[in-house]
C-alpha cells in the first residue's frame, strides 16, 4: 500500500506503550513509520518508537565548552559529533597536559580546577581573551567565527514551528557554569541538529571574567505565551516569562515578565542585553575597605549590617560599581573574598549603601497568583474552569527545602524524650504524633514525638546516636535515602547535618489561566504525575519545568515532562523523560518512560578506558531533562531536551560512580565539561491493537 500524508500534527493521538525502554530504545513492534492512515488506525493503541538522541550543534553564538582556548594553539580537533579520544590540540595545566576543549583536570589538589565549585576558577580554560590558566583577564571571547560545534552550556529548550516542524525557533538558557547566565534565541531548519545563533538578551555577569566569585544565577526556563489581551491593552502581544533563580522557588514570589517584539528572526529583540537579578537585599558598610580589581587575588572582606537577601556568592553594586564576593567565610556581617569589575578598584567607606540586584528589574513585569512557579510547563486548551478567551497553563509549584522547615538548637544524642528545635510550627503533632528524620554518624534515623511547645519536640522515641547542634530536622514525607545510595550517581553529600544532601523540595504541577499575560487564577494541581512524599522507585517524586502537551484527535491530551525518583537526590528532575496522557487536563495516566539515565555510566566507563567516542547516551547518562516537542507534518515528533554526563556537571579527577559495581566508572584526568548539552531526537507513531 503506497505511504499516504498524515494529518497535521497537531490531530496526533498518542497513548504511549509501557513497554518502552529506559534508554533511549529501539523500535517497538511492527506498525511504525510515517505514512500510516489515522483514520483507519485511530481505534488501535499508539505508541512511539523513541530514536537514537544527537548532540545538537550551533554556529554563530557565544562561548561553547568544546572550542578550546586559542591562546594554546589548535583546538580539540575530536570533538564532533562527539567527544574522542586521540586528536590533535592540547593545553597544559599543572604540568598535566589535556585535550584543548573544557575539561576538568581536577584531582589531588596540586591542579586547579579549570572549572568547578563555588571558589575554585571558573568558568574553564579560554572563556576570556588573556586564555591560559585561571583566572583569565581581558573580555569574554564568543564561539569562533565560522565554527559548529556541540551546543554545549546549553539547556532548558523553549522550541516551537509555525510551518510543520521545517523551521525551528528556539529559546535557550545559556549558562557556563560559575559564571554568567543569559537566553538565546536561535533557529534550526533541520529537526535540531544544527541552531544557528539569533540573538541573546536578559544577562546576569555582562563581560565578566569570573574567579569562582559570583554564580550563573540570573533568569532562566523561558517560555512564550500569546495572550489575547495583553496587559489590558486590548491587543493579543507575545509574552516572554522567565524564573528569577536567586529568589524563586519560594511562596509569593512570581516569574518575571518582558512583552516580545521580535524583529528578523529574532524572538529577544528590544530586550535588554543585561538585566541581573538578585535577592533584593539593602544594607550599609560598616568600616572602611579598599576593593581591589579582578578576577585574580584573594579579594578582601567588606564588613556590612546585615548581608540578609544577599546571594553568596553573588554580586552587589557599592559607590555606583559592581562587586563580586564569594562565600568562602561569609557571616551575617561580612561578605569574603570580594573584588570589583572596575580596574583600579575602589574605596568603600563606611556607611556607604551596598545594595543587591532587585528580585523584579524595574525593566520587567511580574506575574500574580501563579503558587511558587519554577517555570510555565505548557500551555493546555479547554480546561476546566479557564473562561473563554482565556489561556490556561501547566506550571510547577516548587518550594524549596520544604521539607526541613527547622533545625535542631542543641546537640542531642538519642534516644532522648526532648528535641530541641528552632521553630516546631510545621512539626506540631497530628493525630497524636509526628515522625521526624535526622541524621546520624550511622545514618538517617526516625524519631516519633507526641507533643510540643514552639522551640522543643516532647514525648519523644526512637533513634539511636548523637544528632549534632545546627541540623536539619526532616518534616513528615522527607527523602531519607542512604547517602552509599546517593554517592554511587555522584549525588548527596557526606554530611549527616543535611541528612546527607538529600534534596527536600516540594514540586507539584499547577493549572491556571490568565488573559492579560500578567495575572494569573490559580486552577489547582493535577494529579496523577507524581507524589512529592514518595520515597519509592515506582512512583515519582519531582516532576520538572518544561514539557509540552499536545492535543489527540478524540480530544484527550498527551504530556511530554520529565520527572525523578527520591533516589535520584535532586529536585531537578533528570532521572527521566515521560509521556502521560488525560481526557481533562487534570488526572492523568501514570507516567510511562520514553528516554532514561544511566546511572551505571557504561558509555562514560568505555570512553574511559578505550579513548574511543563517548557514545551519545554519556551525555545524558546523567540528567535527562526538559522536554519540549513540536509535531511535525509527516506525523513524526522532533523533542530536544538536555543533558548532563553525570548529575553534578564537573566530577573530581579520581571519583567512582556507578550501580553496577563490576564496571564501575572512574573520572579520568582529562574527563570533559559535558554539562548542559542540548540533544534531539525523533518519536515516530506506532500502532497496536
Amino acid at each position: 500500500m503506497p505511504r499516504r500524508r498524515i494529518a497535521t500534527a497537531a490531530a496526533l493521538a498518542v497513548t504511549t506503550l509501557a513497554a518502552l525502554t529506559a534508554t533511549a530504545g529501539p523500535a517497538l513492534a511492527a506498525g511504525q513509520g510515517d505514512g500510516w492512515d489515522w483514520g483507519h488506525h485511530q481505534h488501535g493503541v499508539l505508541g512511539y518508537t523513541v530514536g537514537t538522541p544527537v548532540v545538537d550543534k550551533v554556529k554563530g553564538g557565544p562561548w561553547t565548552l568544546a572550542q578550546g582556548d586559542p591562546t594554546q594553539g589548535a583546538s580539540y580537533s575530536n570533538s564532533l559529533p562527539v567527544y574522542s579520544g586521540g586528536g590533535s590540540g592540547t593545553v597544559t595545566v599543572g604540568g598535566v597536559t589535556y585535550p584543548n576543549l573544557a575539561v576538568d583536570p581536577s584531582g589531588t589538589g596540586a591542579v586547579p580546577a579549570a572549572s568547578g565549585v563555588t571558589g575554585t576558577p571558573g568558568p574553564l580554560t579560554g572563556y576570556c581573551s588573556s586564555g591560559g590558566a585561571t583566572p583569565e583577564t581581558g573580555t569574554v571571547v564568543r564561539q569562533p567565527k565560522g565554527s559548529t560545534l556541540p551546543m554545549q552550556p546549553y539547556y532548558f529548550p523553549f522550541v516551537t514551528s509555525d510551518d510543520g516542524g521545517d523551521t525551528l525557533s528556539g529559546l535557550f538558557d545559556y549558562r557556563p557554569k560559575d559564571g554568567d547566565e543569559a537566553v538565546v534565541a536561535a533557529t534550526s531548519t533541520d529537526h535540531g541538529k544544527t541552531w544557528k545563533y539569533a540573538g541573546e538578551a536578559l544577562e546576569q555577569n555582562a563581560g565578566l571574567c569570573p574567579n569562582g566569585n559570583t554564580n550563573d544565577d540570573g533568569q532562566g526556563h523561558a517560555f512564550v505565551l500569546k495572550v489575547p489581551n495583553y496587559a489590558g491593552t486590548g491587543h493579543s502581544g507575545q509574552v516572554l516569562y522567565t524564573l528569577s533563580r536567586p529568589s524563586g522557588d519560594a511562596l509569593g514570589t512570581n516569574l518575571i515578565v518582558h512583552h516580545l517584539t521580535p524583529k528578523d528572526g529574532n524572538q529577544l529583540a528590544g530586550l535588554p542585553a543585561a538585566e541581573p537579578v538578585g535577592q533584593g537585599g539593602s544594607t550599609t558598610a560598616t568600616a572602611p575597605v579598599t576593593v581591589p580589581a579582578g578576577p585574580g587575588g584573594a579579594g578582601v572582606t567588606i564588613a556590612a549590617a546585615n548581608t540578609a537577601n544577599f546571594e553568596q556568592p553573588g554580586h552587589f553594586t557599592v559607590d555606583g560599581v559592581t562587586v563580586d564576593c564569594n562565600d568562602a567565610t561569609a557571616t551575617a556581617t561580612a561578605f569574603t573574598g570580594c573584588t570589583t569589575r572596575t580596574a583600579g578598584g575602589v574605596t568603600v567607606a563606611a556607611g556607604d549603601a551596598i545594595t543587591a540586584d532587585a528580585l523584579i528589574p524595574a525593566t520587567a513585569q511580574q506575574t500574580s497568583g501563579l503558587i511558587a512557579p519554577d517555570g510555565i510547563i505548557s500551555t493546555i486548551p479547554h480546561y476546566q474552569g479557564a473562561p473563554k478567551g482565556s489561556v490556561a497553563v501547566l506550571y510547577t509549584e516548587k518550594i524549596l527545602n520544604y521539607f526541613t522547615p527547622t533545625t535542631t538548637t542543641a546537640a542531642v544524642t538519642l534516644p532522648a524524650a526532648t528535641l530541641p528545635v528552632a521553630d516546631s510550627t510545621a512539626l506540631k503533632p497530628a493525630g497524636g504524633s509526628v515522625t521526624v528524620s535526622l541524621g546520624t554518624a550511622a545514618g538517617i534515623v526516625q524519631v516519633t514525638c507526641t507533643g510540643a511547645d514552639a522551640t522543643h519536640l516532647t514525648g519523644c522515641t526512637g533513634g539511636t546516636g548523637t544528632v549534632a547542634k545546627g541540623s536539619s530536622v526532616g518534616a513528615p514525607g522527607a527523602a531519607v535515602t542512604p547517602y552509599a545510595q546517593l554517592a554511587a550517581i555522584g549525588e548527596g553529600k557526606n554530611k549527616p547535618k543535611s541528612l546527607y544532601g538529600n534534596n527536600e523540595d516540594y514540586t507539584v504541577v499547577r493549572a491556571a489561566y490568565t488573559t492579560d499575560g500578567l495575572h494569573f487564577t490559580d486552577l489547582g494541581q493535577v494529579s496523577g504525575l507524581g507524589d512529592p512524599t514518595s520515597t519509592s522507585d515506582s512512583v515519582l517524586r519531582w516532576i520538572g519545568s518544561r514539557g509540552t502537551v499536545i492535543t489527540n484527535p478524540d480530544g484527550s491530551y498527551g504530556l511530554f515532562l520529565s520527572g525523578a525518583y527520591a533516589s535520584d537526590g535532586d529536585s531537578d528532575a533528570f532521572n527521566q523523560i515521560f509521556y502521560a496522557s488525560s481526557k481533562d487536563g487534570k488526572n492523568w495516566s501514570a507516567p510511562q518512560k520514553l528516554i532514561g539515565t544511566d546511572y551505571s555510566f557504561s558509555a562514560l566507563a568505555q570512553q574511559a578506558a578505550t579513548g574511543g567516542a563517548l557514545g551519545v547516551s554519556g551525555y545524558y547518562a546523567g540528567r535527562v531533562y526538559d522536554p519540549t516537542v513540536v509535531q511535525n507534518d509527516n506525523g513524526s515528533l522532533t523533542m530536544l531536551f538536555a543533558g548532563y554526563s553525570t548529575p553534578k556537571p564537573l566530577p573530581g579527577t579520581g571519583a567512582v560512580y556507578g550501580t553496577n559495581p563490576a564496571a564501575p566508572y572512574t573520572v579520568p584526568a582529562a574527563q570533559p565539561a559535558e554539562y548542559r548539552t542540548i540533544l534531539s531526537v525523533t518519536l515516530r507513531p506506532h500502532w497496536t491493537r
